[in-house]
């Protein structure tokens, strides 16, 4: 149960910061979401520069107010991820070379988050402007894929690049899943213009618990060992450094990445309809 943590605890937090909670008719909200996905992963820039991928995204929302301050929202997303990285490696005999790896990977989503917001400007039963934090648990469907010699794309988790389902214990048992839980949290800023509108901007970020939404992960593989398992194909996209047909040493070994799992992140504008409970004071009071 420990997936539930996060949220309950922002929505205490809300509730310290609102002291008494305000009525109002509860009502859903049924919008329209889209902006930027940015992955930070192996193969992104250092830094904040995994910033400058620029991977668009759109989906739809379904928000509940059961009381002010508090959401409930559940998530549809559609996006894409991608990244390309050049490497200068060594290779066996002793000498050095070149070589770019790209990915690419479809992203879906669907997700359950709880808003508390923290203050409002306005009339938080009418027209208003208000910050609030976020938090939620999703379900996120992944496929890393890349060009062949060809320019097709190929899928690569059935390739098992890096050694999985080989015996001995130095490789993963089996295949990456391809479907996981991701964890979230992020915060934004809601604006209600007018009795049915509500425009919002949001920045969240999933932890995802893998290291493969690109296919690269940090374990220690052996050339052959790859090749034997999965064949030639397997190895090219495991190393593409090396020529296919080249003879290598039975204990040619390399890494193909770090050790720290991959995160994707949602930079995102939305556009809402209210279903329910039309109408306001139209104060325009400021409630804090």
């Amino acid at each position: 149960m420990k997936r539930f943590t996060i949220p309950c605890l922002l929505v205490a937090l809300g509730l310290t910061f609102s002291g008494s909670l305000t009525a109002q008719d509860s009502y859903f909200e049924l919008g329209i979401q889209g902006g930027d996905m940015p992955y930070n992963g192996d193969l992104s820039a250092g830094g904040v520069g995994f910033l400058s991928n620029w991977n668009t995204f759109g989906g739809f929302y379904l928000r509940y107010r059961p009381i002010n301050r508090v959401g409930l929202r559940f998530n549809g997303i559609f996006g894409r991820i991608d990244a390309s990285r050049d490497y200068t490696v060594s290779v066996p005999g002793g000498g050095r070379t070149s070589y770019t790896r790209t990915f690419r990977s479809p992203i879906t989503e669907f997700s359950l988050a709880a808003e508390v917001d923290l203050f409002y400007l306005g009339d938080p039963d009418d027209r208003f402007v208000a910050p609030y934090i976020m938090a939620g648990i999703g379900r996120t469907s992944f496929n890393p894929q890349a060009e062949n010699a060809d320019g097709l794309l190929v899928d690569l988790q059935p390739l098992r690049t890096e050694g999985q389902g080989i015996e001995g214990g130095q490789y993963d048992p089996f295949p990456y899943d391809l479907d996981i839980i991701t964890f979230h949290l992020g915060g934004g800023i809601r604006a209600k213009l007018s009795d049915r509108f509500v425009l919002g901007g949001e920045v969240s970020g999933r932890v995802t618990g893998t290291d493969y939404l690109d296919d690269v992960s940090a374990t220690r593989l052996n050339y052959n060992d790859v090749l034997e398992n999965g064949g030639s194909q397997s190895a090219y996209f495991s190393n593409p450094a090396i020529t296919p047909g080249d003879d290598v040493p039975d204990d040619f070994t390399y890494t193909r990445g770090g050790a720290s799992n991959d995160f994707y992140f949602l930079i995102n504008l939305t556009l809402g309809i209210r279903l329910g409970g039309f109408g306001g004071s139209g104060s325009g009071c400021y409630s804090f």
